[in-house]
């Protein structure tokens, strides 16, 4: 028996699988390792093995404190006085939109939590704005993911953790300009698309209606800030500080500890970590050399990076980016790196595979998307004619957004011309 395909079918069976039963397949990808490792003749130690303790508890550790942020209402106040500085320049609200829940993003909370909340508040600010509230919400969503790979964020932490083991580390600003150049580029294709420097509200909001930061918001913003400091300026541990930091905000009766507990993303972690002891199994079955030979054999130094920016994009269209792509393609780069012999960036090629995997991160069939429609829907009654149809414009733009990326790709940009390598 071949275990390298059979391993190869068992990760597309739970994709699969979690796609149709719309079921959290980290938990599944465990199961699934466990049964194929016991099948190829994998110690079950080796199966453990799998799962990243550390790479868990720095996740925790960044979500927790910023389910203590969001509790308090820090962050989303922090989001209205920004949002009123502009003033009657509503102009200017879907530049602020996407900068701003950008910089949300890339300070630790990421995409996903970025996203819930700059999302559901950019449709609330449209509709009470009078604006178009769908490219509104694109504005926000396209930079909570353009900003998610920062070396604070989940994705940042979790692209150190996989590429950990091949000794490669130091790309982390790297990664994080890449992606959001990638989220500037369409969003800029938006805002024409939808003449955003177009945009004339009414009843902007106004700084002197939005009530002052209280003392619990004060002390949870300096501590945000002195984890930044530390993190990037002394290289200290993301997530062990998150946790000094809230336990900080705890003894100082700064958020409900309880409330911020249940805001910790335990789904998405689980389905990160699950996966990857998942894909850890079929590394060593030989599942991922079997892939890197094949898209190797269809590559040249040349059309590398663009071949695997575009299976991202595809794969993202059907799974998470962190929870499989990013998992399943990382180790697929490095071989592949290894293949052409260095002349292929290992940088430039997970940079490609994340920035064009966030890029289909719009489809309604993925997690952003979704967060745009429901959001929409919560806000105000809509017919289910009005939600096939931004279904459809949403995929629509995840496929150009994707196809934006592989353009990208080809061109090098990526790369970034070798400025931090």
């Amino acid at each position: 028996m071949d275990f390298r395909i059979i391993s190869l079918l068992v990760l597309a069976l739970v994709v699969a699988i979690g796609f149709i039963k719309k079921i959290n397949i980290g938990f599944f990808s465990i199961g699934a390792a466990f049964l194929l490792g016991m099948a190829g003749g994998v110690p079950v130690k080796a199966i453990v093995g799998g799962f990243s303790s550390s790479m868990f508890v720095t996740l925790v550790g960044v979500t927790f404190l910023f389910g203590m942020a969001s509790a308090n209402g820090t962050l989303d106040l922090f989001s209205k006085k920004v949002v009123a500085l502009v003033g009657k320049r509503t102009y200017l609200i879907p530049i602020l939109m996407f900068v701003l829940s950008a910089f949300i993003s890339a300070i630790g909370p990421g995409h996903i939590a970025a996203g819930i909340l700059m999302t559901t508040f950019a449709v609330y600010l449209a509709f009470e704005l009078k604006i178009n509230p769908m490219a509104t919400a694109l504005y926000a969503k396209l930079g909570a993911n353009a900003g998610c790979a920062s070396p604070l964020s989940l994705t940042g932490i979790l692209a150190r953790n996989l590429s950990e083991p091949y000794g490669i580390s130091g790309f982390g600003f790297h990664l994080f300009f890449t992606t959001l150049l990638s989220g500037f580029v369409f969003t800029l294709i938006v805002y024409l698309l939808y003449k955003g420097y177009k945009v004339s509200g009414d009843n902007p909001l106004k700084l002197s209606d939005i009530p002052a930061f209280n003392r619990e918001q004060k002390i949870t913003m300096a501590a945000i800030a002195v984890m930044v400091i530390f993190c990037i300026g002394f290289k200290m541990d993301t997530g062990l500080f998150a946790f000094v930091a809230a336990a900080v905000l705890i003894l100082l009766k700064c958020a409900d500890e309880k409330q911020a507990i249940r805001q910790i993303p335990w789904g998405t972690l689980m389905m990160i970590c699950g996966v990857g002891v998942l894909v850890s199994v079929i590394t060593k079955l030989g599942g991922v050399k079997l892939v890197s030979d094949f898209l190797a054999s269809l590559m040249t130094s040349a059309t590398a990076v663009p071949i695997m920016a575009a299976s991202s994009g595809i794969l993202s269209w059907v799974s998470s980016t962190t929870g499989v792509v990013m998992p399943a393609l990382y180790p697929i780069a490095h071989q592949i790196t290894e293949n052409f012999g260095g002349s292929v960036s290992y940088v430039e090629l997970i940079s490609a595979i994340t920035a064009t995997s966030f890029a289909a991160a719009i489809s309604p069939l993925s997690t952003g998307g979704a967060i745009i429609m429901s959001s929409y829907s919560a806000a105000r009654e809509t017919t289910t004619y009005e939600m096939n149809k931004m279904f459809k414009t949403l995929f629509l733009l995840s496929v150009a957004n994707v196809g934006v990326n592989v353009i990208l790709a080809a061109l090098h940009v990526f790369g970034l011309g070798g400025l931090f390598q």
